[in-house]
């Protein structure tokens, strides 16, 4: 777990699958994921199911990012299809909390943080030199937030951040 200033990212569990669900399910964030839409409850449980299964395997590492002290679960940040130098950024934010910074804050933690966040994968040989990212290519907003840390936009959807 890790307390910032307004967030609390904690590792995904089943616990958050209503809430994840919910806003996996809103249409504002359903038009720029690649996940079937609809998504049902069960799809979600899965994908949590194998969010954690990948970080015992350290292929992959979900955080759900809560307001600080509270049990209200605004969205996810994460990395998969972790490899020893490279791997993807992946991240969701409820509508609700679009334009307050709290994901510029979660990914600024991430970025100067990799080694301590994927030091929870219990695997010594990663050294994550490349971050891609895939975004939509409507999803301006997102687009925004990776040029705002110095992505590069590579081709059509694909950023990608050199450490």
């Amino acid at each position: 777990m890790f307390a910032l200033s307004r967030i609390t990212l904690k590792p995904i569990t089943h616990k958050d699958c209503s809430a994840l669900w919910g806003i996996l399910s809103d249409p504002l964030v359903a038009q720029y994921n690649d996940y079937c839409v609809p998504i049902t409850r069960n799809e979600v449980k899965q994908l949590i199911q194998d969010d954690i299964s990948g970080m015992y395997e350290g292929r992959s590492l979900r955080f759900a990012l809560y307001l600080i002290n509270t049990s209200t679960l605004i969205g996810c940040i994460g990395l998969y299809d972790i490899e020893q130098e490279s791997a993807w950024l992946g991240f969701e934010l409820s509508p609700e909390y679009w334009g307050n910074g709290f994901m510029s804050e979660a990914l600024a933690f991430m970025l100067t943080n990799m080694k301590t966040v994927t030091g929870l994968l219990n695997n010594d040989n990663l050294n994550i030199m490349n971050l891609h990212a895939k975004v939509a290519l409507e999803n301006s907003q997102s687009q925004q937030l990776l040029r705002r840390f110095k992505f590069t936009h590579i081709e059509s959807k694909h950023w990608m951040y050199t450490f």
